[in-house]
Parts: structure tokens; sequence; C-alpha cells
């Protein structure tokens, strides 16, 4: 029964009473406790406990009405502190909410021990907040580029660092923003930058990041060197350094010789070579023999290879004994570079 219901039915019966009582007694009735006297109609005494009962009804239910009001406005206010939790734990993120109600406070608790890898397809809450985040993820697991800032995710959140993967693909001269905030060069992250900044960059803007070079590294900047449409420019002493950088071993030196003898003069390729053959405490004379061979500076050759162990650079010996019994042999072929 409604307040208001049982209000007017009290009222009813109040009245009801007073009015069949006063029909057949009119008379009053004295209360006397010492000097206080009060003089009411008999009627009106006996309704007098009925109206008390009714006032002291009225504030019982309006407390438990007062008390059921407050629990359900705590209930929805914790109701909309879960769709925030929830939104925000599809995104990653962890939210300490303190919930008012035992439920929530549980149901609060409950989530933080659950993770989102993948929602099903087509899924919707029917929540706009929800569902706008559940949007998101999916975009930024699709490759997409999206707008990040609003989502106020923290450093470490892995939808950051998939959207700075999704950038780099889609633009990879966003490299040069995530160098410049690299803490950790031996991340995946500012490892897969930096080899999309060296395809573009000039060597002067590659050399004043202090990255450690490798292999790889060198044979992508070789590569642009020896690309005609690329004016992509090293000078030899930094050729040289890389190659020092990541410990270059025989093959290498061997490889590079092949390869740049497309870019450099006769005159650049013997000081280059003949220098690092003396610098390299002759890890480079594979490559030297080879420039020798190519540039048909046989006697420099030969003065080598008489000076070698018997067992030593067979390859270049063979092809010193085929060309002196008049067989020229592709070297490359012979050297396997």
């Amino acid at each position: 029964m409604g307040i208001k219901r049982y209000i007017l039915l009290t009222f009813v019966y109040v009245l009801a009473i007073g009015l069949y009582v006063y029909s057949f007694n009119g008379n009053e009735y004295t209360l006397a406790a010492g000097k206080f006297t009060l003089s009411l109609p008999i009627a009106i005494w006996i309704i007098l406990p009925v109206i008390i009962l009714f006032a002291g009804s009225i504030a019982h239910m309006l407390y438990y009405s007062f008390k059921s009001f407050l629990q359900n406005r705590g209930l929805k206010k914790d109701f909309e502190n879960f769709k925030i939790a929830l939104s925000r734990k599809v995104l990653g993120e962890n939210n300490f909410i303190n919930y008012k109600t035992e439920y929530f406070k549980f149901v609060g608790k409950s989530l933080q021990m659950l993770s989102f890898k993948e929602v099903p397809k087509d899924f919707s809450i029917d929540n706009e907040m929800i569902d706008a985040s559940i949007k998101f993820v999916e975009e930024i697991r699709a490759g997409k580029v999206v707008d990040i800032k609003k989502y106020k995710l923290a450093a470490d959140n892995e939808l950051r660092m998939k959207d700075k993967f999704n950038r780099l693909a889609q633009d990879p001269k966003y490299a040069m923003t995530i160098l410049k905030e690299c803490q950790d060069m031996e991340s995946e992250l500012c490892q897969k930058a930096y080899f999309e900044f060296i395809k573009f960059a000039s060597y002067d803007e590659i050399k004043k990041i202090k990255f450690p070079q490798t292999k790889e590294i060198f044979r992508v900047l070789m590569e642009r060197y020896l690309e005609e449409k690329d004016d992509f420019e090293m000078d030899l002493d930094s050729i040289e350094n890389l190659l020092t950088q990541f410990k270059a071993d025989s093959q290498d030196y061997l490889e590079l010789a092949r390869e740049i003898k497309v870019k450099l003069d006769p005159d650049a390729m013997i000081v280059l070579f003949e220098k690092l053959y003396n610098s390299t405490e002759h890890v480079a004379v594979d490559a030297y023999l080879y420039v020798l061979y190519e540039l048909q500076m046989i006697d420099k050759m030969r003065e080598i290879l008489e000076n070698s162990e018997e067992n030593e650079f067979i390859k270049f010996k063979t092809l010193l004994f085929l060309r002196d019994n008049g067989r020229n042999v592709n070297s490359d072929l012979l050297l396997g570079v």
C-alpha cells in the first residue's frame, strides 16, 4: 500500500470513529495531572491513540523509505561506476573504485581478476561507453590508426604500444617521433622504428642516433648506398667504422667487395680494401685478394698467396692457377659470393 493511500484511508477511518462516538456522546472529558488539565470531547479522546499510532507508523514508514532511497541511490551510483570500470577493463586498464554496496564490492573485485583478450564479433552490450571501448580495441588490433588521446591510457598499456606500431606501419616517418622517446633501444618498438628510420634518413641524421649497429642494419644501409635511384651517401671511413662496430667477419668483407665494386672506381676500391686488410688483423684478407684479382693486380695477389701457408686461400690459389694456365674463371662462382 502506498503511503498516500495509507494516509487517506487512515484519515477516513479516524474521522468515521470520531463522528460515530460524537453522534451518541458529545460530552467532554477533563484530564487532570497536577496543575495541568485538558478538556476535550470524548470522541477526540477515543481517536487520540489512533492518531498517535498513525503518527508513529508514518515516521516508521518514512524512515525505511528514506533508507531504501539511499540504498537504491547507492546501487545506481555503483552501477554507473561499474560501467566505467568495465569500459576501462576492456581497454586493459584497472580502475580501483570504492563501491558503496556489498553487491558491487564483490563484483568490482571479481572484475579486477578478468582480462579481455578478444571480444566476440559484432558483440554489443547496449551501452554507448562500453561499446565505444570495444570498437576502439577492435580497430587497434586490426591495425588501424585511431585517436588514442581521449582514452587516457597508461604509458605501459598494450593498446598504446600497438597504436605506435600501427602508426609506424602507415607512416614510416613516425619513426622519428618514436626514436626521440625511446628509453630502451633493445625494445621491439625501438628496433622496428630504427629499421624504418634508416630506410629514408640521411646518413648524417642516422649518425646522430646512438643505436647499436648490427649486420642487418649495415645491409640496409649498403642497399641504399648501392641503389642508383637513392641519393643516400656514405663516406668510406663510415663504411669502415660500421664494419668495425658489428665485428664483421671474413665473409662480410668478401660480400662487401663483390657488391661495392659497381659503385666505386678502381682507385677507391683498392684504397678501401687495402686499408681494411691492414687494419683488421687480416680478417679482410679474402676481400682484399678478391679486389686484387678483379682489378688484375696479380703481382700483389701472388705475393700474399706465396707468403701464406699451404692450406690457406685454396680458392684464390686455384683462381691464380687457372689464370696462369689460360683459364679465366668468374671469381664469384668459384668463391661463392
